[in-house]
């Protein structure tokens, strides 16, 4: 067994064989990134500033489009408005790719991070359980998603409104 089914084989115990989630092997060239995603951040969120997983403490999406090129292969994970088990799936990924010497490994989780109730902005005191969100690295979620065959970024369930949230582990 290659070492990615093993990071897909933990992958399936850490999400109960994906239960209530999806995920993909992606080639990391159908990952989009957009300038545009950072003014959604800017003038589109209130938590703009208010965290070190936030613009303007991200990567520019000309600095991910640079990290990006440094890998070939990543999982997509989708699921419905969970981004709290995504971020920790995704991370939870990370931490079991570098123990099998995937050294470049990095997880980007979605949304804000929401571990601290009030981010120090200078230094963050959970390094190990926090990673930034690939919208905040200016990642085009829904490009990269519709890329990768998920074309619906909301659906509806017993008539109520739902969105999407993804996560990406970037492996190599």
């Amino acid at each position: 067994m290659d070492n990615i089914d093993k990071i897909w084989d933990k992958l399936l115990k850490l999400t109960n064989n994906l239960e209530n989630m999806e995920a993909k092997i992606i080639n990391i060239g159908t990952v989009e990134t957009g300038m545009w995603t950072l003014l959604k951040c800017k003038y589109g969120c209130s938590n703009y500033g208010k965290s070190l997983g936030c613009p303007p403490y991200t990567p520019t999406a000309d600095e991910m489009e640079k990290v990006l090129r440094c890998y070939d292969v990543g999982i997509l994970l989708r699921t419905k408005d969970d981004m709290g088990t995504i971020n920790k799936v995704v991370v939870d990924l990370e931490y079991f790719a570098l123990d099998i010497e995937f050294f470049k490994a990095f997880a980007l989780g979605a949304g804000r991070c929401k571990i601290c109730e009030r981010c120090n902005l200078s230094q963050c005191i959970h390094p190990k359980l926090h990673r930034p969100s690939m919208e905040a690295c200016g990642i085009d979620v829904q490009t990269t998603a519709k890329n990768n065959g998920y074309n619906q970024m909301i659906g509806v369930e017993n008539g109520e409104k739902f969105y999407y949230d993804y996560g990406l582990l970037l492996i190599d």
